[in-house]
């Protein structure tokens, strides 16, 4: 698994990131590969976001973000945020216990 986690600091209007975010995010969830994702306001400070989102291996994330679908899509986040985008492997993973 890979996880792909980008911090996003708001340059434009929040509306309309998370309106643009959702087209990108309705293309990525038709993709193979990807298992989950998470798109989060800070709740200290309301301009930066994060998308964290899991994938099976790498093959897969880089295979989505090739597409040029996601080009289409994600051209209209761009002009909204400053993004600091990075692919992890993980290290730990954890979940408490149900009873």
């Amino acid at each position: 698994m890979v996880v792909f986690i980008n911090k996003l600091v708001l340059t434009g209007s929040a509306a309309e990131l998370e309106a643009a975010y959702a087209e990108v995010a309705e293309f990525m969830l038709s993709r193979p590969g990807l298992i989950r994702f998470r798109f989060l306001r800070s709740d200290d400070h309301p301009e930066v976001y994060f998308n964290v989102a899991e994938w099976e291996d790498r093959e897969a994330l880089d295979t989505a973000l090739k597409d040029p679908e996601f080009h289409a899509r994600v051209s209209k986040v761009l002009p909204l945020i400053k993004g600091d985008p990075h692919i992890a492997e993980v290290v730990h993973h954890g979940a408490p216990a149900r009873v």
